[in-house]
């Protein structure tokens, strides 16, 4: 089975990777991961990657193909695969119907205001770059002081939503019309929220 997450900030998706990883043996393509473990390998496309990060530049769109193209020629056709990147132009969804033959896009739908209202108060740990509630003040496994991002204000959250809908949605919408798509109310708690997914999933 081959899935791609498309999700709106702070809608319980890392939680759900791991949940459909440890339970299902989902493996996980996410594009800053694939890029960091490919720029060590001495291969061509390694070397390329490398070199695009080590000379301060953006990663372009055909080198992400190759990254993609790269996993899937690692991994089993029959592997179950979460991918962690969302085509944002017709273009772009057309080569991933290439790259990808059959696969379920799930749409973890979460309402404007709940997710300012949770990126608003969530609290962060400087050093890891993990995120956490609001109530929680301590990273449980560092015991790092945690705190508010800078760019968690309302300002940029109604920018990162907006971008999120003018330009991720209309191709979702597409993925909708073709039956692929699969909507999960992620305005509930973690365990509603994974209960109805694996139902969906029909794992």
């Amino acid at each position: 089975m081959k899935i791609i997450f498309v999700w709106i900030q702070w809608s319980w998706k890392w939680t759900q990777w791991k949940i459909l990883s440890d339970k299902y043996w989902f493996e996980i393509f996410e594009t800053g991961w694939a890029l960091r473990t490919l720029a060590k390998e001495e291969s061509e496309l390694g070397n390329k990657i490398r070199d695009t990060i080590n000379a301060w530049k953006l990663v372009d769109i055909d080198t992400i193909w190759d990254i993609i193209k790269d996993f899937l020629n690692k991994n089993s056709i029959d592997s179950n695969i979460i991918f962690d990147w969302i085509p944002r132009s017709k273009e772009q969804k057309d080569l991933m119907d290439i790259l990808i033959s059959d696969f379920k896009v799930v749409l973890f739908d979460l309402p404007k205001e709940e997710v300012t209202k949770r990126l608003l108060w969530r609290m962060y740990n400087p050093k890891t770059g993990q995120t956490f509630m609001s109530w929680t003040l301590v990273d449980p496994v560092t015991w790092d002081n945690l705190e508010q991002r800078k760019d968690d204000n309302e300002e940029a959250i109604k920018q990162r939503i907006e971008t999120f809908f003018e330009e991720t949605l209309p191709v979702v919408e597409e993925f909708e019309i073709e039956w692929k798509l699969i909507k999960i109310n992620a305005n509930q708690s973690i365990e509603e929220v994974s209960n109805e997914l694996i139902n969906k999933l029909g794992l």
